[in-house]
């Protein structure tokens, strides 16, 4: 009786060791993070993996912590579902040869994630045992499919003015110059736009003269 009261013992003592392991904590101890947004219940860490590929990461976590569901061996995107976590392996865009891991939190996921996205990894089953079911309308117009797919939420903002000047828009001169309000044959009457008279120049050249010569003119008689 005492031999079977001490493997009843180790058998318990494995399987609290066992149920005890939790794949954040690995991940958390193993990998680096890269990111995180939000807070509380609602929140999203990203960790990145140096020299393994999406498969071979995707199975590491699984043997630590035995997932709800794990999609399809895919060297670009997996998703293993947990009963508290939602956890998005997929390759880094910036180097292929590393792995970013993103840990999302239920309510984080819920938020984030459209239902018909999900539904291309993880099974509609699976997926409404844990995200419930009213979630599958709930966010129909998310487009998030996760860290690397999507912008980074700091964006910088251009400092400079955004106003341009329109190159059609006419520009004003700022020469100046005159304008007549006289009439013909009459004396000159224009200004500048200023209001002082134009100066005048005066004729150096000759003008042409009628002739001084006198003469007389006879009438013939028939």
């Amino acid at each position: 009786m005492s031999k079977w009261c001490k493997w009843i013992a180790v058998l318990m003592v494995f399987t609290l060791l066992v149920g005890c392991s939790n794949v954040g904590d690995y991940v958390k101890d193993h990998y680096n993070l890269v990111k995180a947004d939000g807070k509380g219940s609602n929140m999203s860490k990203v960790y990145s993996v140096e020299g393994k590929k999406v498969p071979e990461v995707s199975k590491e976590l699984a043997n630590e912590q035995k997932p709800k569901e794990m999609s399809k061996e895919s060297d670009e995107q997996m998703f293993l579902l947990y009963n508290d976590q939602v956890i998005n392996v997929q390759k880094d865009p910036k180097n292929e040869n590393n792995t970013l891991v993103e840990i999302n939190t239920i309510e984080y996921a819920k938020e984030h994630y459209n239902s018909s996205f999900l539904q291309t990894f993880l099974t509609a089953a699976a997926l409404q045992s844990v995200l419930g079911g009213g979630w599958f309308n709930s966010n129909s117009n998310s487009s998030y499919k996760g860290y690397s797919s999507t912008p980074q939420q700091n964006r910088q903002q251009d400092s400079g003015s955004t106003d341009k000047k329109d190159s059609n828009t006419p520009s004003t001169s700022d020469r100046k110059g005159s304008f007549d309000t006289g009439k013909k044959d009459t004396g000159s009457s224009s200004r500048k736009n200023d209001g002082s008279a134009p100066k005048t120049k005066s004729d150096t050249g000759s003008k042409p003269g009628t002739s001084g010569r006198s003469g007389s003119f006879s009438t013939k008689k028939k």
